[in-house]
């Protein structure tokens, strides 16, 4: 590898620890409400209105919506998933910086990748035996897989969140939708209209 290379792909490493660090150590948007005893969800739409009057930010882009991390226990605006590798949940706070490091870790890895594979090239590691190739050999090769399965379903994990994103819906909220009344249809509209013709037709 060059000299820029080592430069690019150091430089990307240094930046996926800052941002775990800052993932790790900040606010995901906890809030103080109360809630039920028993799963901590909002289950009406009296206590949904309640929450969203007692938080600032209104006009944000997940709006009101407070949800209850069960690992955590606390609750979170605009929760969207608690996530194990970061030891952290993601929130309305930490969302944006969740999703860039997401996609810096499949750039990273994709470009370990194809440092794997220039390496693997140069040293004509693919085309011999894994007990020749030693364990600088199989050191990368055995690395480089690693990565193509991590960038695999990485990418599905980016392709799921962007698809939250453009229906401003949270993995826990489509999880769990029946517990949350705001995702549920009504026909209060079309029992209404047919009230008003029942009471227009007695008036005739």
């Amino acid at each position: 590898m060059s000299f820029l290379t080592n430069l690019v792909f150091n430089g990307e490493v240094l930046m996926l620890i800052v941002g775990m660090c800052s993932i790790i150590s900040s606010d995901p948007g906890l809030v103080a409400c109360n809630s039920s005893p028993s799963d901590k969800l909002i289950e009406s739409d009296a206590s949904a209105s309640e929450l969203r009057n007692e938080l600032p930010n209104e006009d944000c882009a997940f709006g009101g919506r407070v949800r209850y991390c069960k690992r955590c226990k606390a609750n979170v605006q605009g929760f969207d998933h608690h996530c194990p590798a970061f030891g952290n949940c993601v929130g309305q706070n930490n969302h944006r910086l969740f999703m860039v490091l997401l996609i810096g870790f499949i750039i990273t890895e994709a470009s370990y990748i194809v440092c794997s594979l220039q390496f693997a090239t140069k040293s004509e590691i693919l085309d011999t035996t894994r007990s020749q190739n030693g364990l600088t050999g199989n050191l990368a090769s055995s690395t480089m897989l690693f990565s193509v399965l991590q960038m695999a379903w990485q990418v599905l994990f980016l392709m799921w969140h962007i698809y939250c994103v453009c229906f401003n819906i949270r993995t826990e909220e489509w999880i769990n939708w029946k517990k949350y009344p705001e995702f549920h249809l009504s026909n209060e509209s079309q029992t209404g209209l047919e009230i008003h013709i029942i009471r227009a037709s007695y008036k005739i």
